[in-house]
């Protein structure tokens, strides 16, 4: 009977201890999924902390040249000379466009944060895509840049095209942007087994130890800090590229120039 009592308190022993040990993992597990929530709250925290320093920055450039140009318009209004007004009419333009993109930024990270952002493919002319997308951009490019196109394979491609369009227009518009007037923008396409979209620039270039940071959230390279921007943009096209099941690579050396090339499988 002693024997038999300690072989049963010897199991239930056994009992007790795993259905603690199951007690315990579970509390490590919601501790874990406690501090994940914690990490990400503080990031998110940190982001908008970020982000109202940086916007505080970025609006207020935009928004004095709005302001200054408006009562300049008015004046050569005033005086009949309308290509002066024509030229603030233009720079009221551009300032809107760009803290268009500040908002459009910070929203499309606050919709990737959220989860928000899915992948949605369908058939379409890849072709006749990026072609579409290069006319409606090309009016933005600087004085003589030409965007010149080349395309190699099929044409058919199943791929996010709201998302394409996103990671396209920020590509060309940065190369716009960080080249000088008269430089071509060139961007080539394959689609054989893969999709292949490269966009190259003769540009400002990235300094080497920039290239390591270039797709981190608010990083700026340091040979472009005087141009206007958030940060965000090349994160926001590494999120897209990566949800389209992809990856994204950079060539670039200092003043000769930027290529992106994408590679979707």
């Amino acid at each position: 009977k002693i024997k038999n009592y300690s072989i049963e308190l010897e199991q239930q022993v056994k009992e007790r201890t795993l259905i603690l040990e199951e007690a315990i993992a579970e509390l490590e597990k919601t501790k874990q999924n406690l501090n994940d929530a914690l990490l990400k709250e503080k990031e998110l925290n940190e982001l908008k902390s970020r982000f109202v320093s940086m916007a505080s920055h970025e609006f207020r450039t935009p928004l004095a040249t709005i302001q200054s140009s408006l009562s300049l318009v008015k004046k050569y209004g005033e005086l009949q000379e309308v290509t002066k007004q024509d030229k603030h009419i233009s720079k009221i333009k551009s300032s809107i466009n760009d803290l268009t993109d500040i908002l459009n930024d910070f929203l499309s990270v606050s919709k990737l944060e959220e989860g928000k952002v899915e992948n949605v493919p369908e058939h379409f002319n890849l072709k006749q895509f990026i072609q579409e997308t290069i006319n409606e951009i090309q009016p933005i490019a600087k004085t003589g840049q030409k965007i010149q196109y080349s395309y190699t394979g099929n044409e058919d491609i199943c791929l996010d095209k709201k998302l394409l369009k996103h990671i396209l227009f920020n590509l060309i518009s940065n190369a716009i942007k960080f080249s000088d007037e008269n430089m071509p923008i060139e961007i080539i396409s394959s689609v054989d087994s893969s999709a292949r979209i490269s966009v190259k620039d003769k540009g400002v270039g990235i300094p080497t130890a920039d290239q390591k940071h270039l797709f981190e959230r608010f990083f700026r390279g340091q040979n472009v800090t005087h141009v206007q921007g958030t940060g965000l943009g090349l994160n926001i096209v590494a999120k897209y590229v990566e949800l389209m099941n992809g990856y994204i690579s950079v060539d670039s050396k200092e003043n000769i120039g930027t290529t992106f090339t994408i590679n979707f499988f």
